[in-house]
This record gives structure tokens, C-alpha cells and sequence, in this order.
């Protein structure tokens, strides 16, 4: 437990609150303990001589912090809109095969109708049940929905129009249940898209090298000088919280994205 809290994930699934007194008090408190060693160590007159030279320095790595940032959050805002666009095409698609049960209106098809409305709700029990969980550790469901969807696709796929109202509704249907599939995969690869444990490794190494690297010049008062640390800090802490919730959009309390869709489709009578 204590080693997966210091993962990326692990730091996403902690409540908003908790991941919030990481990613940013813990930045917030080492730029404080930084700043009192420095001025343990070194003289004003010291950080005095430094100062051309520390702020050239230090201005080249807020440029390298500033790409490293922005090119995390783009990519974890390019998860989290790719996840949350693939949710809304699958529930989408569902709720159509919905609309078109009703349709299915003969008195002998009432077996048809029976089946239909069950593998709706069948499918949206199994993503909420079997996919989600694996999805909120970051892992592949063995098996997951692949079944209830199956089950879904044969009940669309193999039901008998009769009147030509249903033989049209059965086309659009085929190309539904398509959707959901293409959906499914894509929503089920998600997790296998997040940033690279190195990426993180990279922020993490440049946001501690722009929280101490300011300390190594300085002028004016100590207290002005941590009060600009500290907010140097928060702002580190602040891109790197954001980031990890983009990139891990199912996890956490309360997390981006929800099942509370699946549990609507769960409803379907």
C-alpha cells in the first residue's frame, strides 16, 4: 500500500482532499525546509553576488519546467477528453437499442422485447460491476462485459423484423451495436494510454529542480523570499495535481468520470 501510494495512480485514487496535501503541501513544505537550509548555509552578501548569474540560470529552468508542464497536461487532457468521448459515444449507442425495443410492438415478439430489454440492462450491470473496477486499478478485466455484450449483440443482431418499420429500425441497429463495440474496446484501452512512468519521473525531477533552484540566490527580506517559495510551490503542486487527475480520469473520490450512466441504462423496462 504505502509503495503504490507513491505511484501515480495511487496518488490519483487518493480522495481530492489527500491528493491535494501531496501533490501540494509536500512541495510547499520542501521549498520551506530547502529555503531554511540555504539560509543556514549561505550569507546574504552570498546569495547577494549570485543573483545575475542564479536568476539566468534559474530562468532557463522554469523555460524546461514550462514545456515539461504543458505537454503533461495536454497529454492528460487528451486521455481524460478521449475517455470521456468514448463513455458518451457507448452509452449513446445503448440508449438507442433502448429506444428501439418499443418498436418490436407484435404480440408475438413480446419474447424478443423480454430479451432485449434484459441484455441492456445485463450489459450495463457487467461494465458497472466487471469493467469498472479493473478500469479504477488501471488493469484489463479478464473477461468484463465481454459476455453481456455478446449476449447484447445477439438480441439486436438476431431479432426478425416483420413490418418494414422494424426492418429499418434493424439496420440502424446493426450499426449501433457496432458502435458499442468500437466503444467498448476503445473505453477498455484507456487505462493502456496514460503517461509513461518516465514522463512522470521527468515533471517530478524538473518541478523539485524549480522549487529548490530559487534558493540559490535571493536578496531583499527572508520572509518575502518564502512567502515567494512557498507560492512558486503551489503553483508546481497545483500542475502536477491536475495533471495526475487528467491522465487517471476513472479512479479517485470523486473521480471525472462516473458509471452513473450505465446505472440510468440499468433502469431500462
Amino acid at each position: 500500500m504505502a509503495i503504490d501510494l507513491l505511484t501515480a495512480h495511487g496518488i490519483a485514487a487518493l480522495p481530492t482532499s489527500l491528493a491535494a496535501i501531496v501533490t501540494i503541501g509536500v512541495p510547499v513544505l520542501l521549498a520551506l525546509g530547502f529555503g531554511h537550509l540555504m539560509f543556514s548555509l549561505f550569507t546574504p552578501q552570498e546569495f547577494a553576488s549570485n543573483a545575475f548569474v542564479g536568476s539566468v540560470k534559474y530562468g532557463f529552468v522554469v523555460e524546461i519546467y514550462a514545456v515539461v508542464a504543458a505537454l503533461t497536461l495536454v497529454g492528460s487532457w487528451d486521455i481524460y477528453q478521449t475517455a470521456r468521448d468514448t463513455l458518451q459515444k457507448e452509452v449513446g449507442a445503448v440508449y438507442m437499442l433502448a429506444l428501439t425495443v418499443d418498436g418490436y410492438n407484435l404480440p408475438q415478439q413480446q419474447d424478443t422485447r423480454t430479451e432485449m430489454r434484459a441484455a441492456i440492462r445485463h450489459y450495463a450491470a457487467a461494465v458497472v460491476s466487471e469493467d469498472w473496477p479493473a478500469m479504477q486499478a488501471g488493469a484489463a478485466a479478464a473477461v468484463g462485459s465481454e459476455r453481456a455484450f455478446q449476449r447484447l449483440a445477439r438480441a439486436f443482431l438476431d431479432a426478425e423484423p416483420v413490418t418494414p418499420a422494424q426492418a429499418a429500425v434493424a439496420q440502424n441497429a446493426v450499426q449501433w451495436v457496432a458502435n458499442v463495440s468500437d466503444a467498448r474496446i476503445a473505453r477498455l484501452s484507456v487505462t493502456s494510454r496514460t503517461l509513461s512512468g518516465l514522463i512522470w519521473f521527468l515533471v517530478l525531477t524538473v518541478s523539485v529542480a524549480v522549487i529548490a533552484f530559487q534558493w540559490f540566490f535571493g536578496g531583499g527580506s527572508q520572509g518575502m523570499h518564502y512567502a515567494m517559495g512557498a507560492v512558486i510551490a503551489t503553483i508546481v503542486g497545483s500542475v502536477l495535481l491536475v495533471g495526475l487527475k487528467l491522465a487517471f480520469p476513472f479512479v479517485g473520490d470523486a473521480a471525472l468520470i462516473s458509471p452513473r450512466p450505465y446505472y440510468e441504462l440499468m433502469q431500462v423496462s
